[in-house]
């Protein structure tokens, strides 16, 4: 018990395989995503079912109503992924580096939970909102291309349904790749940041990419850098404290799969 306890409160690991611990948060964030991105599909589905359906009936389609009607349904769906994503990103670490079965250290003593996930949604609802919107606008402009052809209602209902699944299936694989992976980077920084404060112990954290064809230059080049928690990585030219970290900007952070190492500075992180 004693021994469990003093491991817990240095977090001390010894050695850290980099690459061992880069597959376990990407398995682990693979996982999250592929429940989410089945959700995602089934709500995109529903929503265009319903709204072609009020087209055929009554020849009309307003953009803005749509996106709200889609927002309705989409905005609680990412809190719940939201949430469901913290909550295993805080277990994670908890059973890592504590293996009593008591309340979680970090999670049930010094953070109120839902104010943290409910801040993080906060930070996204404006890019969430214009995604709803931007499929809303493409079945408009898709509608507009049939009324110009002259086609009947159920012909350009047919012609929206062809034309917006694929990109519905498409566009669901990037918000749940994306929001999974940004959502557990800043999940697992604010634990071990909010750690560090609690124990008053200094810890480091290191930038881990994929480096495969896919992994973007910028990534590859950032793998391995190493700063103190409180410091940020330069990445392509942006600083940022995590990988997935909004002030990256789009071209650092969509399809992103790099993940961050923490780590007690007394540890020896191995590649």
């Amino acid at each position: 018990m004693k021994l469990n306890q003093k491991r817990f409160n240095t977090l001390i690991q010894g050695r850290i395989s980099a690459r061992k611990e880069a597959r376990r948060q990407l398995l682990f964030r693979n996982n999250l995503e592929k429940r989410f991105n089945t959700r995602l599909t089934t709500l995109y589905r529903k929503f265009l079912n319903t709204q072609l359906y009020l087209f055929t009936e009554f020849g009309t389609y307003n953009p803005t109503s749509a996106a709200q009607s889609l927002n309705e349904d989409f905005m609680p769906l990412i809190y719940a992924h939201y949430k469901r994503i913290f909550l295993s990103v805080y277990k994670y670490n908890e059973n890592k580096y504590y293996t009593e079965k008591q309340e979680a250290f970090v999670f049930g003593r010094s953070v109120d939970f839902e104010e943290v996930v409910t801040n993080y949604f906060n930070t996204r609802q404006l890019i969430l909102t214009g995604i709803s919107q931007s499929l809303a606008n493409r079945i408009s402009k898709t509608i507009e291309e049939g009324r110009a052809e002259n086609l009947t209602l159920r012909q350009i209902a047919k012609l929206v349904n062809d034309k917006f699944l694929p990109i519905s299936r498409s566009r669901a694989n990037l918000i749940a790749r994306t929001e999974t992976h940004n959502a557990a980077s800043f999940s697992n920084h604010s634990y071990f940041k909010k750690t560090q404060e609690n124990l008053g112990i200094k810890m480091v954290k290191r930038w881990v990419s994929t480096n495969d064809a896919r992994t973007r230059p910028a990534h590859a080049s950032a793998n391995g850098q190493t700063v103190d928690m409180d410091e940020k990585f330069t990445v392509g030219g942006s600083e940022m404290d995590y990988a997935g970290d909004s002030k990256g900007g789009a071209k650092n952070v969509v399809n992103c799969r790099c993940v961050i190492i923490y780590a007690d500075e007394q540890d020896i992180v191995l590649d």
